[in-house]
């Protein structure tokens, strides 16, 4: 039942990426639902509920013993590596926000028109954090940083370091550079120029956290490449309407 109403869920959340105003408005960017501010509104509510709910009221398994997927084992922990990893999150988020945002205005664009942009940025990472903190509950992979090789255990029973698979740190920045390739490739109407350096900027910051959270010991290979690829699909670009 939990798996239906989570499918349904992911299905319905995936169908609602905002929509788009052309300036001129000849023609439209629109989504497969209409509503406008409402379907943003609902998006942004179903990633909070899903990272609320994968975060505090979910937790995996305390007595599976799975190890790290990619087979090599334990790895210790860099705090250090590991703090670069939340900054590159944060700082990508936020500035990847803020240069689609001056992207807009130095379009012309105003007023909601020029929230657009963000708004596909801010939704498609929402919504890929949000059901990766779901998800890591199902498996209870254990952190490379936390596996023991000599009794092939999982030395801790705290949630987090069962929650490896996949990678949280990766999948929101992973769907940041699919929507900006979505962006700056449309099939047609408008194509944001600012979009191109935006998808170079946010799939180069994936990649180091895809790289770097192995490095820190917090995830295995399998763990970061797994949020990569869904994090980068589920960025659903608009299409166009007239």
């Amino acid at each position: 039942m939990f798996t239906r109403a989570l499918t349904l869920s992911l299905s319905l959340a995936l169908c609602a990426s905002p929509a788009f105003a052309l300036d001129p408005p000849s023609t439209r960017l629109v989504t497969t639902l209409p509503g406008g501010g409402v379907t943003d509104v609902t998006v942004l509510a179903l990633s909070l509920t899903f990272t609320v709910v994968g975060n505090f009221a979910m937790h995996p398994s305390s007595t599976s013993q799975v190890a790290p997927l990619d087979g090599l084992g334990h790895r210790d922990r860099d705090a250090g590596v590991s703090l670069a990893t939340d900054l590159i999150l944060g700082i990508g988020a936020l500035g990847s926000i803020g240069v689609s945002l001056a992207g807009e205005l130095a379009q012309g664009s105003r007023g909601w028109t020029s929230l657009r942009a963000p708004l596909i940025l801010t939704e498609s990472a929402a919504l890929s954090l949000g059901v990766v903190s779901m998800v890591k509950n199902l498996g209870g992979v254990c952190r490379p940083r936390a596996w023991n090789d000599a009794t092939a255990t999982c030395d801790s029973t705290a949630d987090d370091d069962r929650r490896s698979f996949p990678s949280g740190h990766t999948a929101p920045l992973a769907a940041l550079s699919g929507a900006s390739l979505g962006m700056w490739l449309l099939p047609s109407g408008r194509r944001d120029p600012w979009a191109a350096g935006l998808f170079a900027a946010t799939t180069a910051l994936a990649a180091s956290n895809l790289t770097l959270r192995v490095a820190a010991g917090a995830h295995s290979w399998v763990d970061t490449s797994a949020g990569f690829a869904p994090g980068f699909s589920w960025a659903s670009p608009p299409r166009r309407s007239m």
